[in-house]
């Protein structure tokens, strides 16, 4: 049976969504500005997030109300979350894990470059 919390933290919190979350990409005047559509909390509702960063890498923040699990989403498709019980979960390729854990939804970074927005690496590096 699938186990989404196997090995977390007790303060983190993930769900299961169709469909990976998609960038859209505005580039302003001195910054980079990446919002993010397809994009639902744990009750279904749709959720939000959004990344800046100054051209130059010197500084890169985002802020939302969910995020893409990348690590937990390869975890789920290898059939790494399985508690043990039988039958064990077939994973649903079109499926994403994301979480609202407080601090993964809040970030500044300074000197990083966030690389391309991919559904893989919403924050960035």
């Amino acid at each position: 049976m699938l186990q989404l919390q196997k090995g977390a933290r007790p303060d983190e919190r993930f769900h299961l969504q169709t469909g990976p979350p998609v960038p859209h990409v505005t580039n302003l005047w001195f910054m980079k500005r990446v919002t993010w559509s397809n994009l639902f909390l744990a009750d279904g509702t749709p959720g939000s997030f959004a990344s800046w960063w100054i051209i130059g890498n010197a500084i890169h923040w985002y802020k939302g109300t969910v995020k893409c699990d990348a690590t937990r989403t390869q975890m789920y498709w290898h059939e790494q979350l399985d508690d043990g019980a039988w039958p064990p979960y077939t994973p649903d390729p079109a499926k994403y894990v994301m979480t609202t854990t407080e601090k993964e939804k809040f970030s500044v970074r300074f000197f990083v470059d966030p690389g391309e927005p991919t559904w893989s690496n919403m924050g960035g590096s």
